[in-house]
């Protein structure tokens, strides 16, 4: 009958549970709190029951405990299946095994959910930080599963706890070097799919911080506030303008009701897009986009063609065919300085549309005493600018209130405020004078980091300019009023210092003291870091992995060629590994190592050593059980023993035992 597996000790099952804790933390905050108070509840059950085992529950209220789970889950998602959902219910069931661990082998199934669960996480952060929090977790399961390995104590835990973590913890620590080399070979090499594993279609719907496709005068202010991470920008060769020069192009908006603006009409913005004459030489560089919940992709200034996996758009968008919910990716081409195809009469005339109620004589007589020194577009445009300049406009993100007509008022009134009101009122003034205009919300500027040599842009470099179409500057072109406001007249606000970047407009914040100084440079530090997890590890897909073999000469393997080439490389490193390590078992010097080939040899044909046998008891025995051999190996053990003991050693008796062990004929008996 075999004997049945021994019982963990509480400690291990503490540990188990604390390691689930850990683990479950960081999800909770996840999840609906229906079902993250249920977890909790079952985490303190589970601890309290360790102190008190008799609350353990039995195997009908683990039933129920199980059913109950199950109902948290659907009555709080609906389904049992999804990221969100499927999360919840292996949570709650885990936490449950926990308190019907019975032997260990339950044990042991526990911490190999426990590494799948830990895969699960990565779906809700792909962070550096929370990467090493669930490696640091991952090893504490190591430790644990050697320590179940480990011959049983009997010293009480407050006794033995040290030699056993030592013993445990190495274990751990070693067996995880051995397989981190073959898990970054496989990493790098291994056929990878289009997307990254936690990208298979199980994201959750989360809000994030970023520009949309509309706007409203005065919802910009919150959002350059933000120092939160927009995108990181990375380019193979130097820039033709400076980084505060960058126009990260996003929504472009047509309509307008004077308060606000909206894109124009969906079918008309998806025809074809009009053909481009760049007038520099273009520039290649990649983005790679925080999640945002939306399509919107910031390229600079006018890009020239799309990625596989996103659309150009007429009015010059980019947008990707599904919400980015995730780090990605794109391969951009952009043209600084180019002639934009030609303007439909449709396109004409959503860019002359005026709200005529938000339109006040003051405003059209101040473009008519501008049309009346020049009817020429371009110096419209001129005077506008020199209007903005001249004038007593401040720029500040705290303007007055505005009132029903915020457009008139910022003009003739307040005269303060801050990207989105000089872009509206511009783009409205140049409507009023037959001139076509509209609105683009992206960011301005970047931020170099030196230590990652990428460009940062943050949400608080969130901008809003106007184009207007000029036939002699070659169609569309940008116009930034707000850049012409005096610089004596802008307040960049002093809670601007803390975003880490640089102001709106490039408005740059000093850092006089050593202590911001130094608090930059540690942003930038752990950006640099964070930038580099990204685009090495979160971002590592199939084509940048088909990069990086062309750089190693390997492109022409193929997906089958490197599984083929990964496995043979498998086989003979394990097969290398394991001759390596037989021969460490051999002892080194030349007497002992014949003596260790003779009992291997022996037991070869049925002859064992027995734990704790001498060399004289054992090769006795043999010599019994083998009359056939008797004589040789009573002989051999005549050299053997004043090699081995008596400490008087010649290089001939050691070459006479060796060559007398190597003669030794030892076969199985021919069977009767």
């Amino acid at each position: 009958m075999q004997a049945q597996e021994p019982m963990p000790d509480r400690v291990q099952i503490g540990l188990m549970a604390l390691l689930l804790g850990l683990a479950a933390v960081p999800l909770l905050f996840y999840l609906q709190p229906a079902v993250s108070a249920y977890i909790g509840l079952l985490l303190l059950l589970r601890f309290v029951a360790l102190a008190r085992p008799a609350l353990v529950p039995g195997r009908w209220m683990l039933v129920g405990l199980a059913l109950l789970g199950v109902a948290v889950v659907l009555a709080s998602y609906r389904e049992l299946a999804g990221q969100d959902a499927g999360t919840a219910l292996l949570l709650s069931m885990m936490v449950l095994k926990t308190l019907e661990i019975r032997s260990q082998r339950d044990l042991r199934l526990a911490l190999l959910l426990f590494g799948f669960l830990l895969v699960v996480a990565f779906l809700f952060n792909q962070s550096p930080l929370f990467a090493i929090y669930l490696g640091v977790l991952l090893l504490g399961s190591f430790m644990l599963l050697a320590d179940l390995s480990a011959r049983p104590s009997t010293a009480p835990w407050l006794r033995s706890w040290r030699p056993r973590l030592h013993s445990s913890g190495r274990r751990a620590l070693m067996l995880s070097g051995q397989a981190l080399p073959l898990a970054l070979l496989l990493f790098v090499l291994f056929p990878r799919l289009d997307a990254p594993l936690w990208s298979l279609g199980l994201e959750r719907d989360r809000a994030k911080t970023g520009v949309s496709d509309s706007l409203e005068l005065g919802n910009f202010s919150e959002l350059v506030r933000s120092g939160a991470v927009a995108f990181h920008a990375y380019f193979d060769q130097p820039l033709p303008v400076p980084p505060e020069q960058l126009y990260w192009r996003g929504p472009v908006l047509w309509q307008t009701d004077g308060r606000g603006w909206e894109p124009g009409p969906k079918a008309l913005m998806q025809q074809l897009a009009p053909v481009i004459e760049p007038r520099s030489p273009p520039l290649d560089y990649a983005i790679v986009m925080e999640p945002t919940e939306q399509k919107w992709i910031f390229p600079l200034d006018r890009p020239l063609q799309a990625p596989a996996d996103a659309q150009l758009t007429r009015d010059a968008r980019l947008l990707a065919k599904e919400p980015i919910r995730e780090l990605k990716r794109y391969e951009l081409r952009s043209a600084l300085s180019y002639r934009s195809g030609s303007l439909s009469a449709r396109e004409r005339q959503l860019a002359l549309e005026v709200p005529q109620s938000v339109i006040t004589p003051r405003m059209r007589r101040l473009v008519n005493d501008w049309q009346q020194q020049s009817p020429e577009p371009r110096t419209l445009v001129a005077q506008a600018l020199a209007h903005f300049n001249q004038q007593p406009f401040y720029y500040s993100l705290k303007p007055p209130p505005l009132g029903s007509n915020p457009v008139d008022a910022f003009l003739f009134e307040t005269r303060t405020g801050y990207c989105e009101h000089y872009a509206s009122s511009f783009a409205l003034l140049m409507r009023v004078a037959g001139i076509p205009a509209r609105l683009v919300v992206g960011y301005l500027g970047a931020e170099r980091n030196p230590l990652g040599g990428h460009y940062l842009v943050r949400q608080s470099d969130a901008h809003a300019w106007a184009e207007v179409w000029l036939d002699e500057e070659g169609g569309w072109t940008r116009i930034d009023p707000t850049a012409t406001v005096a610089p004596e007249r802008v307040d960049t606000d002093a809670g601007l210092a803390d975003l880490g970047g640089t102001a709106p407009l490039r408005f740059r914040v000093t850092r006089d003291s050593g202590l911001g100084r130094l608090a930059h440079s540690l942003r930038l530090l752990a950006d640099a870091a964070n930038a580099g997890w990204n685009n090495w590890v979160v971002n590592f897909s199939s084509r940048r992995q088909q990069r990086l073999l062309e750089a190693l000469g390997l492109e022409h393997l193929g997906a089958y060629g490197l599984v083929l080439g990964l496995a043979s490389g498998a086989a003979v490193l394990m097969l290398g590994l394991h001759a390596w390590l037989a021969r460490q078992r051999w002892p080194v010097d030349p007497v002992e190592r014949s003596y260790a080939r003779l009992c291997q040899r022996l037991a070869r044909v049925g002859l064992p050593r027995r734990p704790g046998e001498g060399p004289r008891d054992y090769l006795r025995r043999a010599a019994d059980a083998r009359p056939d051999l008797a004589h040789a190996l009573l002989q051999w053990l005549q050299l053997y023993l004043p090699l081995r003991f008596g400490g008087a050693a010649t290089e001939r008796t050691r070459q006479l035992l060796i060559r007398r062990e190597q003669q030794l004929s030892i076969r199985r008996r021919a069977s009767r």
